[in-house]
């Protein structure tokens, strides 16, 4: 996943994988079919624990919807190069990849929605899934920023750019009692 996280997916042979695995090509094709099937298992783990993770915090009492986006993001130090992959590298590779980020979109959706409506029980399920749309969306744009490091993180530098992550995060969130 290292090589996948610093170069585009179809710029990576299996012959480098090999060697960053301390094998030979061979014995890599004898695990996977193709260099695509490696990128999916990759994904798949990274896929488990972040699902695993957001499951984590819908069962938290004391959970609310608009730190999680932040929380994510620090989540993410913990798993950069298959986050990286997952949020900056592999988008767009394949009909495979992108059929899987969008199963695990609508499950991440899912929970967003269910926390949304727990947090406020009389916002209807419309007004819930949009909040919970922005939040993935604010989630998914702020990652590739953070995982990047790109000019927003570096001009704010990392703990600012959290800070104003949950800012915006609270906006969206409140927004929902624009609803009730």
């Amino acid at each position: 996943m290292r090589l996948f996280a610093t170069r585009r997916a179809e710029t990576v042979t299996v012959a480098e994988i090999a060697d960053a695995a301390g094998m030979t090509s061979a014995a890599v094709y004898y695990h996977y079919a193709s260099k695509d099937d490696i990128l999916l298992d990759g994904l798949q783990e990274f896929s488990d624990a972040l699902r695993q993770e957001l499951g984590r915090l819908e069962r938290e009492p004391d959970a609310r919807l608009a730190t999680i986006p932040a929380h994510l993001l620090r989540w993410l130090d913990g798993h950069t190069d298959r986050a990286t992959v997952w949020f900056v590298t592999s988008t767009g590779v394949n009909l495979a990849v992108e059929t899987r980020r969008a199963q695990v979109r609508a499950e991440m959706l899912g929970v967003l929605t269910r926390i949304a409506r727990a947090e406020a029980p009389s916002l209807g399920a419309a007004a819930s899934a949009v909040v919970a749309t922005g939040l993935l969306s604010l989630v998914e744009v702020a990652a590739a920023s953070w995982l990047t490091v790109d000019e927003s993180v570096r001009g704010l530098g990392r703990e600012l750019f959290l800070s104003e992550t949950e800012v915006v995060a609270q906006r969206l969130a409140g927004m929902r009692q624009l609803a009730g």
